[in-house]
């Protein structure tokens, strides 16, 4: 593979601590660091990753010989899905990785770090201030959002479009919808990473929506997207989600 493009980012996380994550020249995270006090510590982070990622690989999900420091660890998670991290010598964790369905994605993603581990450091801290916001207020009208079973299977390149319905509860309210509100599609990220905005729409005077999506595949390690809504909440309703579907995306 090719390192043209891929790179370290580091950056100040919302708590305005330092952290890094390598991005693949298709621009999907391939790995992330832990969070450091310190732009030096993290930056030390990415220079561990850089001097350690030629290390062997110890499958923790067999048995077998225990591999001294550094090295890989392969390992399922307490959803059953696979996951890496890199220990340095010391024994201290400096990158891990999303989850996988499978482990053999979880081996590809190791030697994905291992490609474009001499990858250019790109620092966005300079650009990226921490912002404090303002807490925000919201209602005390409880919301159920409800989405309609998307079909299992699309094509690339398909509109799919997310139907659904966000209603109010309670005796006074029961069943009456949210009219004229922002509906979030999201898709879930099974670890430590943001979940991805995919669309936006607004209720209609009963609260449903119907929000149109071009079907892709968003992971490199698998075909399914995990699909939700989200109704974040305003000065009158409280926030809500959705039930999970998974989407094959071939």
């Amino acid at each position: 593979m090719s390192e043209e493009n891929a790179k370290y980012q580091v950056y100040k996380d919302t708590a305005g601590e330092f952290r890094f994550r390598l991005r693949a020249p298709n621009n999907e995270i391939v790995a992330v660091g832990e969070s450091y006090e310190s732009k030096e510590g993290c930056m030390n982070g990415v220079m561990a990753v850089k001097k350690n990622c030629g290390a062997k690989v110890q499958d923790l999900t067999e048995d077998g010989d225990k591999l001294p420091n550094p090295k890989w660890e392969v390992f399922e998670d307490a959803a059953k899905e696979f996951r890496f991290r890199l220990r340095a010598p010391n024994g201290e964790i400096v990158a891990q990785s999303e989850s996988y369905e499978t482990k053999a994605g979880c081996m590809h993603g190791i030697t994905a770090v291992q490609d474009y581990c001499d990858a250019d450091i790109e620092d966005l801290t300079g650009s990226q201030p921490v912002i404090i916001a303002e807490p925000k207020v919201l209602g005390g009208v409880v919301t159920v959002l409800e989405l309609s079973e998307p079909p299992k299977t699309v094509t690339k390149g398909q509109m799919l479009y997310l139907k659904g319905k966000l209603i109010k509860t309670g005796e006074l309210y029961a069943g009456v919808g949210v009219e004229n509100v922002k509906i979030n599609i999201l898709e879930r990220d099974r670890s430590f990473f943001n979940d991805d905005l995919l669309a936006q729409g607004t209720t209609q005077t009963d609260g449903s929506f119907s929000i149109g999506w071009t079907a892709k595949k968003l992971d490199w390690w698998d075909s399914s997207v995990e699909l939700y809504a989200s109704f974040e909440g305003n000065e009158e309703a409280q926030p809500s989600k959705s039930t999970v579907y998974s989407v094959k995306v071939k």
